[in-house]
């Protein structure tokens, strides 16, 4: 199983904060309370938009994170949502993502990931 989420950083942060925030604080927590849960955790920081972009955008209209989070299975999901709405953990969760990021533009996808096994 795969979770990708999209995050904004919060109005007025600069891309530097937003990293050493996630990176130092919220990476960390996440890792502390449900890493024994996952595969594989890794965050994107996009650097620039390509070029074929047909609409007029800039790296400010995007995400300012893609995390790719692997699971093994559906258990280990319920088990991810039954940690994270832990009243305790919730809270602690809710309050440094506040801190960070905009949460009403984050984005948690539950994805098929397809590997065509294309090379080039």
């Amino acid at each position: 199983m795969k979770i990708v989420i999209l995050i904004k950083k919060k109005a007025g942060m600069s891309r530097e904060d937003f990293i050493n925030h996630y990176e130092t604080s919220h990476a960390v927590l996440g890792k502390r309370l449900l890493g024994h849960l996952w595969v594989k955790y890794v965050r994107n920081y996009p650097a620039g938009l390509m070029k074929y972009q047909p609409e007029e955008t800039s790296i400010d209209d995007s995400y300012d994170v893609v995390t790719e989070i692997w699971l093994k299975d559906a258990a280990a999901l319920e088990e991810m949502n039954r940690i994270i709405n832990l009243p305790e953990n919730n809270k602690i969760i809710l309050e440094d993502e506040e801190k960070f990021q905009e949460r009403t533009k984050t984005r948690l996808l539950i994805v098929d990931e397809v590997d065509n096994g294309t090379t080039l």
